[in-house]
């Protein structure tokens, strides 16, 4: 797996509203990748050098009830040792992220915050951000 470790730094969670109006409420997710810069981590056998990925996990809701942000890093490791330095050149010249480690972040991201979103949600009487089962009552 690419990513070795992560690390939380702020998990900030405000209502807006006392009161959640009745009807839809859209809550969108938008995971944002500020900062890439090399890493590393002392493990039993030594130091991994890999890139420190320096994150923003936002949670938005309309009508504006309210708002999530989740910051933190995480240490990737490229699937080629020799990519690092190719991924931290591109970003420090254009700042455009790798589309591999893209999609490898945001997945490990998801998996991580959203059981902990569920629950600081459902702490705080919000509406969930990802769609919950229901069962129904057929009638025939």
């Amino acid at each position: 797996m690419p990513v070795l470790g992560y690390n939380i730094t702020k998990v900030d969670v405000e209502r807006d509203a006392q009161n959640i109006a009745s009807g839809q409420v859209e809550v969108k997710l938008s995971p944002r990748i500020k900062e890439l810069r090399l890493g590393e981590v002392r493990t039993p056998t030594g130091k991994v050098t890999g890139i420190e990925v320096l994150f923003a996990y936002e949670i938005s809701y309309n009508p504006q009830i309210a708002r999530a942000v989740i910051e933190g890093s995480i240490l990737y490791l490229p699937p080629q040792k020799d990519k690092t330095d190719e991924i931290l050149n591109i970003w420090e010249e254009e700042k455009k992220v790798d589309s591999r480690l893209f999609v490898e972040v945001i997945n490990f991201l998801s998996v991580q915050l959203l059981p902990m979103l569920t629950v600081i949600a459902k702490e705080m009487r919000l509406p969930y951000h990802i769609p919950v089962p229901r069962a129904e009552l057929r009638t025939q």
